[in-house]
This record gives C-alpha cells, structure tokens and sequence, in this order.
C-alpha cells in the first residue's frame, strides 16, 4: 500500500488534544481547595463563543472573543467536572462565577513551572473537524507543544 492510499484510523491529533485537556483538568483538581503551592499561579485562556460557555455578559462584552483568567491568590467555588470547570473570581471587586467547558480551552500556563498548553482553536467543533479532514489540513505538530521550541 502507498502513502497516498493509507487511511489513518487512528486519530492521535484527538488523543493528544484529549489527554492535554485531562492535564489542565488534574491540575485543576489539585487546587480545589482553593491552595496553590509555593508561587504557582495558571493563566488559562479561553474562547468566549464556544458552546456552554457562561461567563457574565459585562465579561462577555469586554472580551468578546477569547479572555485569559489568572487563578492565583484569590478564587472561590472550584468545581471540577467532567466536561467543564467553574470558578468564581473577582472583577473590579465583583465576583463573578465562571462556568469553563475544557473544550473551550486555547491557553493553560502555569509560569512558575514553565509549563505551557496551547490548544487548537475550533479542533473541537465536530463541523469544522468534518471540513478539515476534508481538506487534510487537520495535521497539528507535536513539535508546536514542546515548552522550549
């Protein structure tokens, strides 16, 4: 059989996108208790439009595309699920919650660990998967992940 003609059945772009989604989720999970060790802190950045996500429309209006949250000395009511996380954090002294699908994920950073997640943007909109398989433009590099490039 040629290149050409191999058909991949399995899709490691999905089980790598996946178990990165499973890292920022037990990290997440180690902090519910509302304690970060030593000087941790995580960015985390997100897409504002993606589906189930429900953010506060103040919050909505200012970032109405991606927002970076910043989890370090004060956040409250981490819950971990499967699918998503919430958090209520503070805005100009407001507290808002935040309700997160991991799906919605573009950036996990943790600086102090130098440590750095970049996921790919639309990847987990099933219609837009379905074109770029078409188009085979769907190729991520693991390179592209690496925290010293």
């Amino acid at each position: 059989m040629t290149d050409d003609k191999k058909k991949i059945l399995i899709d490691y772009n999905a089980h790598t996108i996946n178990a990165m989604r499973n890292v920022v989720k037990e990290v997440l999970k180690s902090i519910q208790n509302n304690t970060l060790p030593e000087n941790h802190h995580f960015y985390i950045t997100f897409d504002t439009n993606f589906k189930n996500v429900d953010i506060p429309s103040s919050l909505k209006n200012k970032h109405p595309e991606e927002m970076t949250i910043v989890i370090e000395n004060s956040f409250w009511d981490l819950i971990i699920k499967d699918s998503f996380f919430s958090i209520t954090l503070s805005f100009s002294n407001i507290k808002s919650k935040l309700i997160i699908p991991y799906n919605s994920l573009l950036v996990f950073s943790d600086p102090y660990a130098n440590f750095h997640l970049k996921f790919p943007k639309l990847a987990y909109n099933k219609e837009v998967i379905t074109r770029i398989d078409k188009n085979k433009k769907n190729i991520i590099n693991i390179k592209d992940f690496k925290k010293d490039k």
